[in-house]
């Protein structure tokens, strides 16, 4: 590998499916955390996004700053991103809390430019989470890195308040670059003062590792985290997601698999949802902290319990396939069935794109602006179609055929001035209730800030109303 890509995103919001980015910084490293090199870009807002006021106080970005004509368009700063991502790699791709969040922001954004979106983890690629790293270490390193309370009193994991509280001078929190720099300034902790955690880390950052792990280990310890509370067991695995190759079914064997197999149905899916839980998923691809049995925590489930015992309840579900797909079974049974997203945007993982589409998609990127919207409809992909049409509304207009820019002009409108608090996005007219709020209630210093925002939404209201 390439060495680490340590990146941050800054964004309107937390809707990853709905937002988007405004500022993205990486730095690319060594093997030794030593620099190579860096890129930070900013981007302009996207015509039918509505910016969180909270988002843009705590990032403090201005209302001027998402019009300004001197910075890219987002389509733009996503065609610099992948061209210098793609220099990098492969690598391993790094931040902080990035697997529940800038990952998913990262790859929508690529899919919504027409960009294959699952760069991170493909082409010899690789991923990891620094905040998961520091949990880890809470648990099997104590006293490594320096944990503190927050507001509540509680240990927080929160990257302005860690990053501080271990010797960074984090002043410019919450703006992407410095809090890459702030992160690989963990890392460094990390890799000093609990090694054999950020080795493991730097090991399991490939599912396949994970994955052969778990095959040649009869028992190891599992460990998550739920609200910042650490949970451990000791643990076997019992078989692969067959919709999912990365995800595997582990059973607790802190739990007597006999006691599961005379039960009815009923009485055995309320054990199955009753603690400790018999059965949970794992994902091989989103950084599981994973030990040897001899490494787990006092606390963690299992523990107490023999190894001869333990070894009997692994080996019993090893060899009995009809008995672990009993339990998989039930186990799926109690899943809910989503129905699928109307929304283009949130349709991103309901499948992949076939091989014609994928040349079609880095030929759009090739060909002058003209072409491309003849070019989209050779698609066969419906979410393409939909999304290319979308890039060429916002960036070139004039070039969709009239009925095909009414049809988005008509949806962009709606979006705008959509009052339905039910939708999946936080919406422009919402906005404008809220900075008014804000705005009757907050100090006349930051009066102004949120007065220019409350202007840029209400010019936007307006004008999609001429529409």
């Amino acid at each position: 590998m390439g060495g680490f890509v340590f990146y941050d995103t800054e964004t309107t919001g937390i809707e990853t499916s709905f937002d988007q980015i405004l500022q993205f910084a990486a730095i690319h490293t060594d093997s030794d955390l030593n620099e190579l090199d860096r890129i930070e870009i900013r981007c302009r807002l996207l015509p039918g996004i509505t910016p969180s006021p909270a988002a843009m106080y705590i990032t403090g970005v201005k209302a001027h700053q998402l019009i300004d004509s001197d910075t890219p368009s987002h389509y733009e700063m996503m065609c610099i991103l992948r061209c210098k991502l793609l220099e990098w790699s492969p690598a391993i791709f790094i931040g902080y809390n990035s697997i529940a969040f800038d990952e998913h922001l990262l790859r929508s954004a690529f899919y919504k430019t027409l960009h294959p979106p699952y760069l991170t983890n493909t082409n010899g690629n690789a991923r990891s989470d620094v905040m998961r790293m520091i949990q880890a270490a809470h648990l099997f390193s104590p006293g490594a890195i320096k944990i503190p309370n927050g507001a509540n009193g509680k240990p927080s994991f929160k990257l302005d308040l860690l990053a501080p509280a271990n010797g960074f001078n984090h002043q410019n929190a919450h703006d992407a670059l410095a809090d890459v720099e702030a992160t690989i300034f963990m890392c460094s902790l990390l890799s000093e003062r609990a090694p054999d955690v950020w080795s493991s880390f730097m090991r399991f950052s490939q599912k396949s590792a994970v994955l052969d792990y778990v095959s040649s280990e009869s028992i190891f310890c599992f460990t998550d985290f739920f609200f910042g509370k650490p949970f451990s067991c000791l643990a076997t695995s019992i078989g692969k997601n067959p919709e999912n190759s990365a995800e595997i079914y582990i059973y607790n064997l802190g739990v007597d698999p006999n006691e599961l197999l005379n039960l009815d149905r009923d009485k055995l899916m309320a054990r199955l949802n009753t603690q400790p839980k018999p059965i949970r998923r794992m994902r091989c691809n989103a950084c599981p902290i994973v030990v040897s049995a001899e490494d787990a925590p006092e606390t963690a489930i299992g523990k107490t319990i023999k190894i001869e015992e333990l070894e009997k309840r692994a080996e019993f579900l090893a060899a009995n396939e009809n008995i672990r797909q009993h339990l998989i079974d039930a186990f799926e049974s109690e899943k809910t069935d989503y129905e699928p997203s109307i929304h283009v945007e949130e349709q991103l993982y309901e499948g992949f794109f076939n091989q014609k589409d994928q040349i079609l998609l880095e030929k759009f990127h090739n060909i002058e602006w003209k072409y491309r919207a003849e070019l989209v409809q050779e698609f066969e992909d419906v979410r393409l179609k939909k999304l290319g049409n979308q890039l060429i509304y916002v960036e070139h207009p004039h070039l969709l055929a009239e009925a095909i820019r009414q049809e988005h002009d008509y949806e962009h409108k709606m979006r705008i001035l959509n009052t339905d608090r039910k939708v999946p996005w936080f919406t422009m007219m919402n906005a404008r209730l809220e900075l008014k709020k804000i705005i009757e209630n907050c100090t006349e210093t930051d009066k102004q800030f949120y007065q220019d925002h409350l202007t840029l939404i209400e010019q936007r209201i307006e004008a999609a109303s001429l529409i």
